[in-house]
């Protein structure tokens, strides 16, 4: 939420300028996530489940389950972009770290007194790409729904997320561990995100459609919404310009970029305005690859409500002339005279 207001002066164009050109570094560039995430359940003693989902862009491309051993591609065309080296390798791996899954789990309930039980393990690895430029990528554990600890490739950096997790961070690492999780992000999460998007995107490519509201509330502020659904990429810039210099005063709020179920995506900017404030002078700015420029969404104009008593007298009027005509129409009937309404 950004609270732009007059005295900040240059500082806050100079600093929306900032925020603008980077978002649209975003939408110029091949800027992509690739996330891996694994769910093992088991107890100290065996494996009994394990699933591993990864995501481009928040958009499924593989899946692993331990009852058939075997990847499950979005299309086909993905196993022959992978090929059946790299995946085999990725299957045998699962299928071998069997027993480091279990461990995990001994290790994590070596103090439990209560009765064996089913627990479960999540380790979710990440990486992002802008063009050849690695910007990122994590790991991250976490045990029957609490984080435990988090590490920053890139730059080297533990954070335990739980006391539970202090001892724990001695075992993942170690140097062995260390050594798996680079060649797991190297491998498997930047390369073969990088083998992907290189021969084609997840899906076609989809232009915003986008829709401007506003909303009055008692105390005289109005709320206006940007809404940008349904497309593809996922980079995308939003954002509310007042008048010809473009700066705005208000509470700004973002929905953040959420996936539809068709694999395209959602963002609303909303922006608060105080009383007295003209909406007219707003519009949404909206920015995306498939649009050839920015578009203007200025905000609508609220349709004229009629007041209720000069929409009662219209209606009281129009059954008085009704039944006058009526009256004249019978009276002519009888004269037989040359009487009109």
């Amino acid at each position: 939420m950004m609270n732009w207001r007059r005295e900040s002066g240059s500082f806050s164009s100079w600093l929306l300028i900032l925020v603008v050109l980077f978002a649209l570094r975003g939408i110029q560039t091949g800027h992509h996530k690739n996330e891996i995430k694994h769910i093992a359940v088991g107890t100290s003693k065996t494996l009994l489940d394990l699933t591993v989902v990864a995501l481009i862009d928040d958009i499924w491309w593989a899946s692993y389950f331990k009852s058939n051993q075997h990847m499950v591609f979005k299309a086909d065309w993905i196993s022959e972009v992978l090929g059946s080296n790299l995946i085999e390798e990725m299957e045998h791996l699962l299928i071998n770290h069997k027993e480091d899954f279990q461990f995990v789990f001994h290790y994590l309930t070596r103090n439990d007194t209560e009765t064996e039980g089913n627990h479960t393990l999540q380790i979710q690895l990440d990486c992002e790409l802008d063009g050849d430029i690695q910007l990122s990528s994590h790991v991250k554990y976490a045990f029957d729904g609490e984080d435990l600890i988090k590490v920053d490739e890139l730059e080297g950096q533990w954070v335990v997320l739980n006391p539970k997790a202090r001892n724990f961070k001695l075992i993942v690492n170690s140097p062995f561990w260390t050594e798996v999780r680079k060649r797991y992000i190297k491998r498997y999460c930047v390369g073969a995100m990088q083998k992907i998007i290189g021969n084609s995107n997840m899906k076609k490519n989809e232009s915003p459609e986008v829709y401007v509201s506003q909303q009055d509330y008692p105390d005289g502020t109005t709320k206006l919404s940007c809404t940008a659904t349904g497309f593809y990429p996922q980079p995308i810039l939003l954002h509310w310009k007042k008048g010809t210099d473009g700066a705005i005063w208000g509470k700004e709020s973002s929905s953040g970029t959420l996936p539809n179920s068709d694999d395209t995506f959602y963002l609303r900017i909303s922006l608060e305005i105080q009383p007295g404030d003209s909406v007219t002078d707003y519009a949404c700015i909206v920015e995306h690859s498939e649009l050839e420029r920015p578009v203007v969404y200025p905000v609508p104009k609220k349709p004229y409500k009629k007041n209720f008593w000069v929409v009662a007298l219209s209606i009281l009027l129009g059954v008085i002339l009704t039944v006058g005509c009526l009256v004249v129409f019978i009276q002519w009937k009888k004269r037989k005279s040359g009487m009109y309404c």
